[in-house]
């Protein structure tokens, strides 16, 4: 299991405090131990004195109630979840020119530890490209607002081709390539343009 104690045993529970809302904290730290590399990722016990807040809590997958039919915020990207939640608050604890590039560290991290956990590969891909698009617009800036703005046009592109398909002529067929050769521009990020465009 690549969830693990912060003794390196394989992790049978998870000890969290409910404080109200829909905010959990960690009673108990635990590690993530990562299949190919063999990294360690420790996730510290929250300090359960401290009032909840999103600094130092988890509310598992934060998953918005008109996906609740697709994704449950808890079950087996439950352990990924709080261990997403807690480097991100890391994140925010770092020179602000660092946070994209950990966040997206993160991220990366967290679509792993999914397929780890037994979370079907599109599903893990759509909880990634989720979170990814989260670290782009909170800390992307400029470049942030335009890699959104780039996926919401390819979204809409593709849900308008097959009307127009169907209703003008079928060459609006070839428009369905439109977003992924536009996700070129992005270099690195091409698969996350390319997957939450399409997914």
């Amino acid at each position: 299991m690549p969830f693990e104690t912060t003794e390196g045993a394989p992790l049978s529970a998870l000890p969290l405090v409910y404080r109200r809302g829909r905010f959990f904290q960690v009673a108990e730290a635990f590690q993530y131990r990562e299949p190919v590399s063999g990294a360690v990722t420790r996730i510290p016990a929250h300090d359960l004195t401290a009032a909840p807040t999103s600094g130092n809590s988890t509310d598992f997958a934060s998953v918005p109630p008109f996906l609740w039919g697709l994704i449950a915020n808890y079950g087996p990207q439950t352990l990924p979840a709080v261990m997403h939640d807690s480097e991100v608050t890391a994140v925010l604890e770092t020179p602000v020119a660092e946070r994209l590039m950990l966040r997206r560290r993160a991220d990366e991290r967290f679509r792993v530890a999914l397929v780890d956990e037994g979370v079907h590969l599109l599903r893990a891909r759509v909880m990634w490209a989720a979170v990814g698009l989260e670290s782009w617009l909170r800390h992307g800036g400029w470049r942030g607002r335009a890699l959104i703005a780039q996926v919401a046009l390819g979204a809409l592109l593709l849900v308008a081709a097959v009307p127009l398909a169907v209703l003008a002529s079928p060459w609006w067929m070839l428009s369905l390539l439109v977003p992924a050769a536009l996700a070129l521009v992005w270099f690195r990020d091409v698969g996350l343009v390319v997957a939450a465009s399409y997914l």
